[in-house]
């Protein structure tokens, strides 16, 4: 057994050895990981060494044809295509071993990095613009996007300055929106100051200026703790007309406004108030989601029921959130059942393509719930699925393979290869794979 095994490696190493030579360097990579993989079963460390040097080789080279590429795309200017194409060249050296990264790391991570802040002073033109003419979220979204392009390791010093444009943004967008509350209050429009203030609030909390964070925040305190009952009263009338929505929503505003103004008094009565709002919203979901669940309509059901118990969570309310989870899973079970059942179908007609998604679908909803027996049964199903259709496929491939048509099945008998693998079959994983080398050997020659 061991001797069938390393000769496979070997044979295996030798079709890399091809590639290689042809300059394919992305399959070559493949095989050679597999020819380390196979002899390291066998324990022949020795020659594992061989092989692995040799794969990091092809590794090196990819990466540096890559890179090759990200340096004619830096000088045509495009900079954007040349960053993914340093950064695919970089993350393939970093498999590629020490001497590899000790021969081009330094160079490979300077070109990457001057590609970053050359496409970030592209954005940065584009940002300013934004900001003269006051479209702050633009703005902001541009300076977001540099400060993600170009971070502390990329360079220091001009990564804090972008961090500084990009604060400076809140902070004029913050100036702006607190104007336009001096107007309302001015003009006795309360409810609508206190909307502006608020907003400057939390705008000017994401700056870096201390003093106007100080100033409008005492201007929120003052409009909001004059006119709360208000806003309490207009949430009353929400909850009487039933609209729970919008009067959790008032009420879910209103504690983050009376937390950003300071008031415990006012904190504590608006978030009693939304407690309750989130009670009954939760509830009128929940109802909505029972409806569903009787017309047996279980994946809109579930969706609905998901949504009760988030609601409920915010209420605070044990109760709730206990008996809305359980709706949950219920519906979760009823739905995951129903795919596979339509996935047993599909088995009973060997259609085993249709039988292996819907299976796999039967999982992944079943994950949502806490059912680990049937989770477990439908893996199962998924898994036998996935074997029978692995026959099938490299049947297929058989046929191509007689007919000479040794690109085509090899790419079946690749497909047989992953799903044997889905399926933990290891004697089909190690015969798919001969076939599929042994397609790829008729390929070469």
């Amino acid at each position: 057994m061991g001797n069938e095994i390393e000769k496979e490696a070997k044979n295996v190493n030798k079709m890399a050895d091809r590639l290689y030579k042809k300059k394919n360097y992305t399959e070559a990579i493949k095989l050679y990981a597999e020819s380390v993989s196979l002899m390291k079963t066998v324990g022949k460390m020795k020659i594992v060494e061989k092989f692995q040097l040799e794969l990091d080789q092809a590794v090196g080279k990819r990466s540096e044809e890559l890179n090759k590429k990200g340096d004619e795309l830096f000088k045509l200017k495009k900079y954007q295509e040349a960053i993914l194409v340093y950064q695919s060249a970089w993350d393939f050296l970093q498999n590629a071993g020490e001497k590899w990264n000790k021969k081009l790391g330094k160079s490979f991570l300077k070109e990457l990095n001057k590609s970053k802040i050359a496409y970030a002073k592209i954005i940065e033109d584009e940002a300013e613009k934004f900001v003269k003419s006051g479209e702050w979220k633009e703005a902001r979204r541009k300076y977001e996007e540099i400060c993600d392009i170009v971070k502390i390791d990329v360079d220091e010093k001009m990564s804090k300055s972008f961090i500084h444009k990009k604060l400076s943004v809140y902070e004029k967008w913050a100036q702006e929106v607190n104007k336009k509350g001096d107007i309302s209050y001015k003009e006795k429009k309360y409810e609508e100051a206190i909307d502006f203030y608020a907003e400057s609030v939390r705008l000017i909390e994401k700056s870096d200026n201390n003093k106007l964070k100080k100033d409008f925040k005492k201007e929120l305190f003052k409009a909001f703790s004059d006119h709360a009952q208000k806003i309490n009263n207009m949430g009353d009338k929400y909850m009487k007309e039933k609209k729970y929505e919008e009067a959790s929503g008032l009420y879910a505003q209103s504690v983050n406004v009376a937390t950003d103004a300071g008031n415990q008094k006012l904190i504590d009565m608006f978030t009693k108030e939304m407690n309750k709002s989130f009670e009954k919203y939760s509830q009128s979901i929940n109802e909505k989601g029972d409806n569903l669940f009787k017309e047996k309509k279980f994946e809109e059901a579930a969706e609905i029921y998901f949504k009760s118990v988030e609601l409920a969570e915010e209420s605070k309310n044990k109760k709730f959130i206990k008996n809305f989870k359980s709706e949950f899973e219920k519906s979760i079970d009823k739905w995951a059942k129903e795919v596979n059942n339509e996935g047993d179908f599909a088995m009973k007609k060997r259609d085993f393509d249709t039988a292996a998604q819907n299976y796999r679908k039967s999982v992944e909803i079943i994950k949502n719930a806490n059912n680990s027996s049937l989770l477990k049964k439908y893996n199962e199903e998924y898994k036998k699925a996935c074997l029978n259709l692995a026959k099938e496929v490299n049947l297929e491939g058989d046929k191509l393979y007689k007919n000479k048509q040794y690109e085509e099945a090899y790419n079946l008998y690749s497909r047989s290869v992953k799903l044997a693998e889905i399926s933990g079959d290891a004697n089909k994983i190690k015969s798919f794979t001969k076939e599929r080398n042994k397609a790829l050997e008729k390929m070469q020659n």
